[in-house]
């Protein structure tokens, strides 16, 4: 039986959310497992920049400005998390050449931070996250069903 993406996607965060309950219920530890496909469904990662921008009513035209306000720098870890776990075979290069030109290590610096800020709870960033995580899977979604329609 072929299943169509959006089927396996909901397998996938079916066995996601399995895993965590049964993680929490043996170890009491509270763990959020994300998927990350081995193979990107978006055409671009620029396309993935536009929903996450729009997501933080912010213009895609943030991610290479030069300003280090918090809004803008928490945009670009977003970003840059969100990039990894949807393109993983798109380099820290190619990364930073979407965000003006920065170097990799700032990416990687990035990420970790980023990682870092929900480790420990950051309130506004991990509101912000989900928000943007949120229309991205929702963004996805939408992009399957209609994928799968047009396979059909």
């Amino acid at each position: 039986m072929i299943q169509a993406p959006a089927q396996r996607l909901d397998i996938a965060r079916g066995i996601a959310r399995t895993a965590q309950r049964q993680i929490k219920t043996k170890t009491g530890m509270k763990v959020n497992i994300m998927l990350c496909p081995g193979e990107s469904i978006f055409e671009t990662p620029g396309e993935v920049l536009e929903v996450i921008a729009l997501s933080l009513n912010m213009s895609t035209d943030c991610y290479k400005m030069k300003i280090r306000t918090r809004d803008i720098v928490e945009m670009r870890f977003i970003a840059a998390l969100l990039l990894r776990m949807h393109f993983p075979r798109f380099t820290l290069t190619q990364v930073a050449a979407l965000f003006g030109g920065q170097d990799h290590t700032s990416i990687m610096n990035g990420i970790d931070r980023a990682r870092q800020l929900l480790y420990i709870g950051d309130e506004k960033f991990t509101e912000k996250y989900n928000k943007a995580e949120a229309m991205v899977n929702s963004w996805l979604s939408k992009s399957l069903l209609y994928a799968s329609a047009i396979s059909a």
